[in-house]
């Protein structure tokens, strides 16, 4: 996993991140798998600080503190609609809103690749087409 994904927690000491809290799903000797609001976490149990349990009137509400350095697997419910091509995933929507914040972002990218602008081209764009967000570069 390269994304970070900052969730709500509680506070926890400075040796650990900030706890996760969610509901308990699975538990084997392997795994320990929690279920926040986005999705499910599943955790290797040698991953696992520490597990604590909450008091809470519907399941078993937890709060868990891994080790930093930890991988994880996401998962998250969706909706498939059967159709004739492969089923896929749309990719995050971009940053830039709109054709100056696409500039600016592609001029930032630019220089830290060391890239230098081309003088008579319009550079980025962004449009709106058919419901799709494109970026491009001209």
């Amino acid at each position: 996993m390269t994304d970070a994904i900052h969730l709500p927690a509680t506070a926890s000491s400075r040796s650990r991140g900030p706890a996760l809290r969610g509901q308990l799903v699975a538990e084997s000797e392997r795994d320990v798998s929690v279920r926040v609001d986005g999705g499910t976490w599943t955790f290797d149990r040698r991953d696992i600080l520490r597990l604590t349990e909450e008091r809470a009137a519907e399941g078993r509400q937890v709060q868990v503190d891994i080790r930093p350095g930890a991988t994880a697997d996401f998962t998250r419910r969706m909706r498939v609609e059967l159709v004739e091509r492969p089923i896929t995933l749309a990719p995050a929507p971009s940053e830039a809103l709109g054709d100056e914040q696409l500039a600016e972002a592609t001029r930032s990218w630019a220089a830290k690749l060391r890239i230098a602008e081309r003088g008579g081209t319009s550079g980025a764009t962004f449009t709106f087409h058919d419901g799709i967000n494109c970026d491009s570069l001209d």
